[in-house]
C-alpha cells in the first residue's frame, strides 16, 4: 500500500511512512472520539479492566509487573494509566514506564510490548521515570511483562537516556524518528510527558520530605552522640556540684518556718565571671545569673547550655540569665560549652540565706 503523501513528507523511507500512516490513523480516531466525549457513545466493558478498576492496591512491587496507577498520579484524557515496572532503581525506588494508548510505536523511544490487550501494546521507554516504592504501590497489578520484553525495555531506556547502542533487532520493535517540526507526534509526546507529571511531582515532594527527615534524624543523632560522649567525660565531675534539696535536715526548717531564698555563688575562672544560683522555694524557681565586677554580664556565657547530671539539656543562658524549675536542677547541674560539649569548671565561692 502506498503511504500517504503527508506521512511520506515526514519520513525518510516508505517503510517509515507506512508505519507513520498506521500511527496517525489511530491518533486521528482517538482525537475524533475525544471531540465527541460530551455525546453519549455506545461502548462495551472489558471485564478484566472492570475487575482491575475495582481491585485494591497491591503494595508488593516486583520487576515486570503491569500496573494501573492511582488517578492521583496522572492527568489528561481518560485512558487507563497502565505502567510497567522495569526495575528497582535504588533502595525503595523503582523505574516505571507508561504504556502508549496506541498499538503502534510512535518514535524510536517506543517499542512493541508483545502484550495483546489494548492500551498495553506499546511501551513509552522515553517517558520512563523513577518513583518511591510507596507511590508505585498505590496501583493495581493487572499483568506481567515477559522477562525478555522487560530487558529490552530497559535497554531502550538506557539508549534514550545515554545513547548506549542497540542491536539491529530493535529496528522492528521501535517507531520511526521524528524529523520535522510539523510532525503531529510532537504534540503527542508533550501530552504523554505532561500526563505523568503528577507522579514525578509527588515523587520529588516525597524525596524532599524523606531527605529532610533523614537530615533531621542525623542532626538529632549527632547532638545525642555528642552529649553521650560528654556524659562519659564528666562522670566524676558531676558529683562535685549540687544544688541543695529543700526540706532536708541541712535546713532544719520547723513547721512554722517559711522557705528561705538562698544564693550560692560560683567562680568560673575560664571566663573571669561569677555565677549566682538563686533558689526561691516559694516560687519553685532557680535563677542562674552571670556577674562580672558586680554587674550582670550579658555576653560572657551567652548560649552556654545548662544540663542536669545526666547531660540532659535544661536550657541556655540568655542575656546573662537562665530561669529554670527547681525540680529540674535540684540534684545538680552542669554548664556545657555548646561548641565543644565540654563542661565548664565551676568553683564554689559562697552561699547565704535570706
Amino acid at each position: 500500500m502506498k503511504p500517504d503523501l503527508f506521512s511520506r513528507f515526514l519520513s525518510d523511507t516508505d517503510a517509515d511512512a507506512e508505519w507513520l500512516d498506521a500511527w496517525l490513523a489511530e491518533r486521528d480516531a482517538d482525537l475524533s472520539l475525544r471531540s465527541l466525549s460530551d455525546d453519549p457513545l455506545p461502548f462495551t466493558v472489558d471485564a478484566e479492566r472492570l475487575a482491575a478498576a475495582t481491585a485494591p492496591f497491591d503494595g508488593t512491587v516486583e520487576p515486570g509487573q503491569i500496573r494501573i496507577l492511582s488517578p492521583e498520579f496522572v492527568s489528561g484524557d481518560g485512558a487507563i494509566p497502565y505502567v510497567a515496572v522495569l526495575d528497582r532503581w535504588m533502595e525503595d525506588m523503582w523505574l516505571v514506564a507508561p504504556f502508549s494508548p496506541y498499538s503502534t510505536p510512535a518514535t524510536p523511544g517506543e517499542m512493541a510490548s508483545g502484550v495483546r490487550f489494548a492500551g498495553r501494546r506499546v511501551l513509552q521507554c522515553w517517558n520512563a521515570r523513577t518513583a518511591h516504592e510507596s507511590l508505585v504501590a498505590q496501583s493495581r497489578v493487572v499483568g506481567i511483562l515477559g522477562e525478555s520484553v522487560r530487558k529490552d525495555a530497559l535497554a531502550l531506556f538506557r539508549h534514550v537516556a545515554s545513547g548506549i547502542a542497540l542491536p539491529d533487532s530493535f529496528k522492528v520493535l521501535v517507531g520511526p524518528p521524528v524529523l520535522s517540526k510539523a510532525d503531529p507526534r510532537r504534540k503527542y509526546l508533550a501530552e504523554s510527558a505532561a500526563r505523568y507529571a503528577p507522579l514525578t511531582a509527588a515523587a520529588r515532594a516525597l524525596e524532599a520530605e524523606l531527605a529532610l527527615a533523614e537530615r533531621l534524624a542525623a542532626f538529632k543523632e549527632s547532638i545525642a552522640s555528642r552529649f553521650r560522649a560528654a556524659r562519659e567525660r564528666v562522670k566524676v565531675f558531676v558529683d562535685s556540684i549540687r544544688i541543695p534539696v529543700y526540706g532536708t535536715p541541712a535546713y532544719a526548717l520547723s513547721a512554722a518556718d517559711k522557705p528561705r531564698q538562698t544564693i550560692e555563688t560560683f567562680r568560673i575562672p575560664s571566663h573571669g565571671v561569677e555565677l549566682d544560683v538563686k533558689h526561691t522555694p516559694s516560687e519553685g524557681k532557680v535563677r542562674l545569673v552571670v556577674y562580672k565586677n558586680g554587674e550582670v554580664d550579658v555576653a560572657s556565657l551567652e548560649g552556654v547550655v545548662v544540663a542536669d547530671k545526666e547531660m540532659a539539656p535544661i536550657g541556655e543562658i540568655s542575656n546573662g540569665v537562665l530561669v529554670a524549675e527547681e525540680a529540674a536542677l535540684k540534684s545538680g547541674f552542669l554548664l556545657v560549652d555548646p561548641a565543644t560539649m565540654e563542661p565548664i569548671t565551676l568553683e564554689p565561692a559562697a552561699s547565704e540565706e535570706r
